[in-house]
């Protein structure tokens, strides 16, 4: 039967969801998507100059007060001057005020004209470790403005043409995907994710099945979009063979693969993407942040496998599976299951892969661990110029940003924790036989993103045409502004935006090419109310992984649709769309909780990652 969607004109019944197919449908490409946004931020920007838009932009600070001790005496430092630290509101929390910004001075070349720097931005003159202000005639600081910068005149036709290649290549995201993929699309060519897939599945008890299908499913995102394809079959399979539904075990894996997208209890390739998109981000607003690394989530992560785990083994075994019929194993189906034993080079290459992955880690342990060894202490941070130097070298607010050296290699761990062991899986199997073995293990991995390089291009377009035209200030620093002045709770704003990802989720598909459009608008205005980009990056993973279950607009759903066309010749898109709803809507009702909950405990999300944003 065909799967093709129909349009709304074409079907008597229209439901909401042929609506949301046909729409989705006609949307074009995500590539296309940040094409058109390039095109338009040019059109606005000639606009916006044209018409002589200005903001004048106010920057969140916290009141300082002196520092008192038991006694209610003031603290006093070594040099004997009074301590400060924040005034605290009734809550306890800083309270922060917005502040205007005034404008600095400017380097300038010979012929007067402004110097710029790689962020596409004028550099100002650095006075006593901060930038040198301007003085109007009677000595008081000039306001700053923010005019845009047209990209329809001689320079910016100039600048848009010479940058295009530094635009693409300079994404913080590029380098961090590509290192990852390598190590993680060598293991998964030789059959190391699929090897241990099965090998947990198999071993797992019948009353255990649904929570381990779930909670593999929820960490398959580590092997990229592999689960999609090993473990919805796998599942269905295994359900057959302990005698419970077939179509139960698929909801249940493509539940925890696609759900559980935003958990697991590792770093993925697409953790790196968010960390370099959400660090852009956060430094429209505050140059000195710390590059969010790609363990930024993790804590929250680990807690959110758990999470779905639990909730999907009660929508499996409590909703779904009561309502399905039984159905027993046919030859073809039987067959499939004796294909998933695993041979005995590969229980020997799993352990081999698994002492290996020991070794690797400790190693890394130790460098972190082990006074004076490589990953310990502090690190080197990377100026807005990507060139590298010391604390003892750099402006105050730089020296304050430096971050410990072991969370500036973890995409390198990441790339050895999976290239080691995937390597020891392939020699033992027999995978690894000859170096182009290994080229092509690597090749492999670097084929799986070439769709996420042609947005990434574009992607790059986009962004710094924001950057360049100081459109992105302009609509964080005005939107901020208005977030400020309307005091909204906190939980109240995480949870729209939840709703607004979810909204956004069936218009346009794509984990990354969402967050590429909203990182750089919601994250600096979340800022100025005190909201962390590691807080708003943890809720867009909550309202980007449910929809996937559901969304039309998730190509792999046509491919679980035929594995569930095994065993319910009838189903259609419509079939597997209300088969998965009711696990959509408990894991957003659920994860949003969850996530409230883990602001008010105020717990990190992970190493280094608080999750409120306090000005210095």
């Amino acid at each position: 039967m065909s799967t093709q969607p129909t349009t709304p004109a074409s079907s008597g019944k229209k439901s909401i969801l042929d609506w949301i197919e046909w729409v989705g449908n006609k949307l074009p490409e995500p590539a296309l998507i940040f094409l058109i946004l390039a095109l338009a931020v040019v059109v606005v920007s000639a606009v916006g100059s044209a018409a002589g838009w200005k903001v004048s932009p106010k920057q969140p600070t916290t009141i300082k007060v002196p520092k008192l001790d038991a006694a209610g005496a003031p603290v006093l430092d070594e040099k004997g001057n009074p301590t400060l630290t924040n005034k605290l509101d009734e809550r306890g929390k800083p309270i922060v005020i917005l502040e205007p910004l005034h404008k600095p001075v400017f380097q300038t070349d010979a012929k007067g004209n402004f110097i710029y720097g790689k962020d596409n931005r004028p550099l100002p003159v650095i006075e006593n470790g901060k930038p040198k202000e301007e003085y109007d005639a009677a000595g008081k600081p000039v306001p700053l403005e923010i005019e845009p910068r047209s990209l329809l005149t001689t320079d910016g036709v100039y600048w848009m043409i010479t940058s295009m290649v530094r635009n693409f290549t300079g994404l913080p995201a590029l380098g961090l995907v590509f290192v990852s993929m390598l190590g993680i699309g060598l293991a998964e060519k030789f059959g190391l994710f699929s090897a241990l897939m099965r090998q947990l599945a198999l071993l797992t008890p019948k009353a255990m099945l649904t929570p381990v299908i779930l909670f593999i499913g929820a960490n398959a995102s580590v092997a990229s979009d592999a689960g999609y394809i090993i473990l919805p079959p796998l599942a269905a399979a295994l359900y057959l063979a302990v005698g419970r539904h077939p179509v139960a075990g698929l909801a249940a894996s493509f539940a925890g693969v696609a759900g559980g997208f935003g958990g697991g209890m590792f770093p993925t390739a697409a953790d790196g993407f968010l960390a370099g998109v959400a660090t852009s981000a956060a430094q429209i607003i505050d140059p000195t942040y710390a590059a969010l690394q790609p363990t930024h989530n993790l804590y929250f992560k680990i807690a959110s496998a758990v999470l779905i785990t639990l909730a999907g083994w009660f929508v499996t075994d409590r909703i779904i599976e009561p309502r399905l019929m039984r159905a027993k194993a046919t030859g073809e189906e039987a067959s499939t299951l004796h294909d998933m034993a695993l041979t005995s080079q590969e229980k020997r290459g799993l352990l081999v892969a698994a002492v290996t992955f020991l070794v690797v880690l400790g190693g890394f342990l130790a460098m972190m661990l082990i006074p004076d060894a490589p990953l310990t202490g502090k690190g080197q941070p990377v100026l807005p110029d990507y060139t590298m130097g010391y604390p003892d070298q750099l402006m105050p607010a730089f020296r304050e940003a430096v971050s410990d050296r072991w969370s500036q290699a973890i995409v390198p761990m990441i790339f050895f924790c999976f290239l080691i062991p995937g390597m020891a899986f392939g020699f033992v199997t027999g995978a690894l036989r000859t170096q182009k073995d290994f080229i092509d293990a690597l090749y492999h991995g670097i084929k799986s993103i070439v769709p996420v390089l042609a947005i990434a291009f574009f992607m790059g377009q986009f962004v710094n045409y924001f950057t360049y035209t100081g459109l992105d200030r302009m609509l964080a620093y005005a939107g901020g502004s208005m977030l400020v002045e309307a005091d909204l709770p906190i939980p109240l704003l995480i949870t729209l935006f939840v709703l607004l990802v979810i909204a956004g989720d069936f218009a346009m598909s794509g984990m990354l090419s969402k967050f590429g459009v909203m990182a750089p608008i919601f994250i600096p205005m979340f800022m100025m109310v005190g909201i962390s980009p590691e807080l708003t990056t943890a809720a867009y993973r909550i309202g980007d992984s449910v929809v996937n279950i559901i969304t039309p607009l998730n190509s792999y759903l046509l491919i679980i649709l035929v594995v569930l066309q095994k065993y319910k010749k009838e189903a259609g898109l419509g079939s597997l769309i209300s088969l998965m709803l009711p696990y959509s809507v408990v894991f957003g009702l659920l994860w949003t909780g969850f996530l409230l909950a883990w602001y008010y405990t105020g717990n990190d999300l992970g190493p280094n990652a608080a999750l409120t944003y306090i000005p210095k």
